[in-house]
């Protein structure tokens, strides 16, 4: 069965756990009370998360902070709905802008910005668009998770960053 806390589920559990066995830095902006990764945030206070800031603020932050991770796990909420919901359990205002995916977007250019080549994206939701090859990842694996009956599947995708957007520009000149 699906559950609001991804990583229950005991063979998406598995899979993040494989990568962060070999990882040495890893970040996870939509940890709920898992404090599985190095560092950890979630918006709703009331988590069990290192940090409970607005996910790009908490990118940012580290950013700022020049942390280096080879592992970001990015479970974000999955629909508008959903966004929603988890804004209103914080007491905060959703905007349309919150839940058109324009917080996606900008959430995923974030951690791209945070990446250098070799780091492995963990991402999970109802589509396998991921990081992409917009911000130059790889696919290197895909867990295709059936909850049964009318519930949405849930897909899991590791990704690895290849380049820099620069490298391209360079190769361009």
């Amino acid at each position: 069965m699906p559950n609001s806390d991804t990583f229950d589920v005991p063979s998406i559990g598995e899979f993040v756990k494989s990568y962060l066995r070999k990882s040495k830095m890893s970040i996870d902006p939509f940890a709920r009370n898992k404090r599985w990764a190095t560092i950890t945030n979630d918006l709703n206070p009331s988590t069990a998360a290192e940090y409970h800031l607005e996910a790009i603020d908490f990118l940012r932050k580290l950013k700022s902070d020049e942390v280096k991770p080879d592992l970001i796990i990015f479970d974000p909420p999955y629909s508008a709905r959903q966004v929603q919901e988890c804004y209103e359990q914080v007491g905060l205002a959703v905007t349309m802008q919150d839940t058109q995916g324009k917080s996606w977007s900008d959430w995923k250019d974030a951690i791209a910005d945070l990446c250098d080549v070799g780091t492995i994206v963990l991402s999970f939701g109802w589509n396998s668009v991921g990081m992409g090859i917009k911000h130059k990842f790889e696919i290197i694996e895909i867990l295709l998770v059936c909850h049964g009956g009318m519930h949405n599947d849930t897909i899991c995708m590791a990704e690895r960053k290849i380049a820099h957007q620069f490298e391209l520009l360079e190769e361009l000149s």
